[in-house]
């Protein structure tokens, strides 16, 4: 057997090796606050790496299976003999040993990322978030009527976003973030739920990021393609202490990891009236209780507007 034909194999299979470890650590390593933003990036051009599960996709999947393995399959066509050979000479060694030794324990470390990621999107489909609750909004339920403080930041189509724009619509205002598990899927799907169904109304939804240190400008249109946004929805960042600066002046009680990046918050959603009031404020609330609160402010609008 030439010994360039066993070279060409066992260069083929260490090529194929650190490929498959990069691209599967690509998509897996556990990225906390501090991870670079191409990191994330790459990771959902390249994977679909879906935000409130944190695996890829259906396309992210088979890019990650069949690249590899038609690249092996290939290689085991055309070298499988010679391969075979450059295994067992590499088992004869101390180096080659040392070699498929640190091969094997960077398979198991990666293996333990994808296992823990597989185990918490597991835990998060069993768990449900949402308010299964069915009884109405109470017709006591507390009305408020304090104005919105007014705000300017960046939506998806690179925007700026000002919410006195807005005056003449009614909103539902509501804080999450791309990598949430956990309550934030629910709010996204409640509040857009509600868009739609009042989209032939002057009707706007506007969701607030609680993470601009990751949730920058720059990945909002993914994550608006993520969330399946429609036209009358934006989420919306900007620089950090802007962002900041508005949760605090609408009191969004929230307690992040500095080490991890995830953030405990609240299940809060504003309904906004026209003319920049708060109407209702919401915690957990039911899917109906949305709709119901904003049947009340067009009712109350055209009341009001047949006693003028």
């Amino acid at each position: 057997m030439r010994a360039s034909a066993r070279s060409s194999a066992l260069l083929m299979l260490v090529v194929w090796t650190l490929g498959t470890l990069f691209w599967w650590g690509l998509a897996f390593y556990p990225i906390g606050t501090e991870a670079p933003e191409w990191l994330t990036l790459a990771r959902n051009v390249c994977f679909g790496t879906a935000p409130e599960s944190g695996l890829p996709n259906a396309a992210g999947w088979m890019v990650l299976i069949l690249g590899p393995l038609s690249f092996m399959i290939a290689g085991l066509v055309t070298w499988s003999v010679e391969l075979a050979a450059a295994l067992r000479g590499l088992a004869g060694g101390a180096v080659g040993r040392g070699a498929l030794a640190l091969t094997l324990i960077a398979v198991v470390v990666e293996g333990s990322w994808v296992a823990k990621r597989l185990e918490q999107a597991a835990r998060f489909d069993r768990i449900s978030y949402a308010n299964p609750s069915e009884e109405d909004l109470p017709a006591n339920y507390p009305r408020e009527r304090r104005p919105a403080g007014d705000f300017v930041l960046v939506d998806q189509h690179g925007e700026s976003f000002r919410l006195s724009d807005h005056q003449d619509e009614t909103l539902l205002l509501t804080f999450a973030f791309a990598h949430c598990q956990t309550v934030c899927p629910v709010l996204v799907r409640q509040v857009l739920d509600a868009g739609q169904a009042f989209a032939d109304r002057r009707f706007r939804v506007v969701i607030l990021t609680l993470d601009p240190w990751r949730d920058t400008p720059k990945s909002l249109p993914f994550l608006a393609k993520q969330w399946k946004l429609p036209a009358n929805a934006h989420v919306l960042s900007g620089p950090v202490e802007d962002v900041t600066a508005v949760l605090e002046g609408f009191d969004v009680r929230y307690q992040r990891d500095e080490r991890t990046g995830d953030v405990v918050h609240p299940a809060l959603v504003y309904l906004i009236e026209p003319g920049g009031r708060i109407v209702y404020t919401f915690n957990n609330a039911p899917d109906r209780w949305l709709h119901q609160a904003i049947e009340r402010i067009a009712r109350h609008g055209l009341t009001a507007a047949a006693s003028r």
